[in-house]
């Protein structure tokens, strides 16, 4: 039984309570008073409490939640608490509750949050006056402007309420409804003119939106804007009539905006008629010699994979007055394809100065140079390039036989830099232990965007130090930190990729390399097309892997498990080392692409490119690119791990493509 004060004090051992406390160890009146010393909850105790805490509120057990809640204050995840709990009356509570709140949070992501949900909480009250004062700044997102914009036009700047209003109305696409009120307004005040509509009408066309097209149609109040919002549902749905329209309609801003609009959706859908009608189109309202290239430059970039002769011949003569660098990127390609050395120069000579002199395209007229028989000339160009992070510059350096040079810092960790985060990394610590990954990298983010950029490489260091892996690459992408090798190429999760590198006989180098560039380490990715884990992989390809492996496979949700992604990604990688004869180049991108595009793009090639100039020739520019990344990043894992930096293999050198 717990002792009390009346159970102990006597007069014959004290002569008053006062007297007692005075004298006693406080421990002792603690104890002797009914008051029991609290003991600090351990982390895990916390923890659990944190978690219940969560769980209480998720099923409105307030009572539990808010006695959990009161048992972890000192706890990092104690704001997440105390926001979930404001957030139950956010609607009702005042500006001065919710501005106190968001400054006692500022460095905690959900801030915005908070602010967002007052925000419609005034505008569903009509406190506009209340709503200016508070929104001092034009907010994120549609349907949030729509009630900033409204309240102004109702108790503040008017003439910003019609000039934002001008602005949300102004789509290619629908609105969020919450703007129907501010449209309304624009609507009375008679600035939402039968000209704004068929003006919104062309941006629907652009965007290649019939069904907004079609309702705004309606909208419409007089005989002549009805007559010009059918000729451009006409135009839309026969864009082969867009000629005739141009040479019978006066030239306006307005008919000029959608004759090119037009020319543009004929050029689409059936580039040979557009060809046809090109001279009468631009000649019809009068466009000046550089409109005149830009739609003959979108023309031509739909003629790009012809092989009809005269459609080939009037893209070019019109590519040659062209300042498109993407354009004339895509025909050095073309040229490369077929092998044609004397074309690669001539497209690239019709490059801007600032391109031509880009380590790309450097390289590419060293090697036209070298085509042509004047190797002195073309070796000055590759040794003016070598020594870059870059996948140009090493090529270069192949060209020459000389060794690989890759230039390398690196930011010592300094703590006291990262004071000012120090409650926020608290909580990424926090939130990783318990696997909410997703709310550790918000808070990461949040934390980068508030860092300048010695603190951007310092937090770099840190999470190399604690190995948060992704966050770490996260930090180098934020502070450009392009020299940082061992931040922005962390050896993550090294014992799975061993194993499986002995496992598969795969290069360490090579796994970690493709890991870097599919998802940064990221173990819960998804791609938007569906592509999971450290190594991306699509759930069907997992499956059919899974069955080649004799492994068993229990679904995609089991592709975030780091082992087994890499049991799978190793294996998926394996197999097209396989089917390709050891070339990293072709199972790179068989593994980007799918295998059978990596052999379409072969077939194509025909045997006349070497492999630089194969990977320059890849027409997709993600493949591409990923290519030249993984390669590269093969390097840099070499270099990390002490091993001898070799840029392509001896057979994937010699070997035509």
């Amino acid at each position: 039984m717990l002792l009390t004060k009346s159970s102990i004090i006597t007069k014959e051992y004290i002569t008053s309570v006062d007297e007692f406390y005075f004298a006693a160890p406080l421990s002792l009146v603690l104890l002797l008073g009914g008051i029991a010393p609290a003991q600090a909850l351990t982390i895990d105790e916390q923890r659990t409490r944190y978690e219940k805490a969560i769980a209480a509120i998720d099923r409105n057990d307030i009572k539990t939640f808010s006695r959990l809640k009161s048992d972890v204050k000192n706890y990092p995840l104690y704001p997440y608490l105390d926001y979930r709990d404001f957030m139950r009356d956010i609607d009702s509570a005042s500006t001065k509750e919710v501005n106190t709140f968001l400054k006692t949070y500022e460095d905690v992501p959900f801030t915005g949050t908070v602010r967002a949900r007052h925000l419609s909480a005034l505008a569903s009250k009509g406190k506009w006056s209340q709503l200016v004062a508070f929104q001092q700044t034009v907010p994120r997102g549609e349907s949030y402007q729509c009630h900033y914009y409204y309240a102004h036009s109702k108790a503040g700047d008017k003439a910003l309420a019609l000039s934002g209003a001008k602005s949300l109305y102004m789509s290619g696409s629908s609105v969020d409804r919450a703007c129907d009120e501010l449209f309304d307004h624009l609507k009375d005040k008679g600035k939402l003119t039968d000209s704004l509509v068929l003006e919104r009408m062309l941006l629907a066309f652009d965007n290649r939106n019939k069904s907004l097209m079609t309702y705004l149609e309606k909208q419409l109040t007089s005989s002549y804007a009805k007559r010009q919002a059918k000729e451009i549902l006409a135009l839309y749905n026969k864009p082969q009539g867009v000629a005739d329209f141009s040479k019978k309609s006066k030239v306006t801003t307005f008919n000029r905006h959608l004759t090119r609009i037009a020319f543009e959706r004929l050029a689409r859908s059936n580039p040979e008629e557009a060809v046809k009608q090109f001279n009468r189109t631009v000649e019809g309202q009068h466009y000046d010699k550089h409109e005149r290239q830009e739609m003959a430059d979108y023309l031509a970039g739909r003629l790009m994979s012809t092989e009809d002769a005269t459609l080939v011949a009037w893209r070019d003569k019109h590519l040659k007055q062209s300042v498109n660098q993407s354009l004339l990127e895509r025909r050095v390609r073309m040229s490369l394809v077929e092998a044609d050395w004397t074309g690669v120069g001539r497209w690239i000579n019709a490059m801007s100065e600032k391109e031509r002199d880009s380590l790309k395209w450097k390289y590419w007229r060293a090697r036209v140079l070298k085509e042509s028989g004047k190797t002195a000339e073309a070796n000055a160009i590759f040794e003016s390039i070598i020594g870059e992070r870059n996948f140009y510059s090493v090529a270069a350096a192949d060209e020459l036989g000389k060794p690989i040079d890759i230039p390398y810092q690196t930011t010592p960790l300094n703590p006291g830099a990262l004071a000012p985060f120090n409650s926020a990394l608290k909580r990424v610590d926090e939130l990783l232990a318990l696997d909410k990954i997703t709310a550790a990298k918000r808070e990461w983010q949040y934390i980068l965007r508030n860092a300048d950029q010695d603190q951007k490489a310092n937090l770099a260091a840190y999470a190399s130090d604690q190995k948060w892996y992704h966050l770490c690459v996260q930090a180098t992408i934020a502070g450009k930190l392009w020299g940082h090798l061992e931040y922005r190429f962390p050896v993550a999760h090294r014992w799975w990729f061993e194993f499986f590198s002995k496992e598969r006989d795969l290069p360490l180098t090579t796994l970690l390399a493709l890991s870097r560039q599919e998802s940064a380490f990221y173990a819960r990715a998804v791609s938007p097309v569906g592509a999971r884990g450290l190594m991306q992989l699509m759930p069907a390809t997992a499956k059919e892997t899974s069955k080649k492996l004799g492994f068993r496979y229990l679904g995609k949700s089991t592709l975030n498990d780091p082992g087994i992604n890499i049991r799978l990604g190793s294996g998926y990688l394996r197999m097209l080392l396989d089917q390709f004869d050891e070339n990293r180049i072709l199972a790179f991108a068989g593994y980007n692409a799918g295998p059978h595009r990596a052999n379409r793009w072969l077939e194509k090639s025909d045997g006349n490119l070497d492999a630089i100039a194969f990977i320059e020739a890849i027409p997709f520019r993600e493949t591409r690119g990923y290519v030249q990344n993984v390669l590269m990043y093969d390097i840099y894992y070499s270099k990390l791990l002490g091993q001898k930096l070799q840029f392509l293999t001896e057979s994937e050198s010699k070997r035509r493509y």
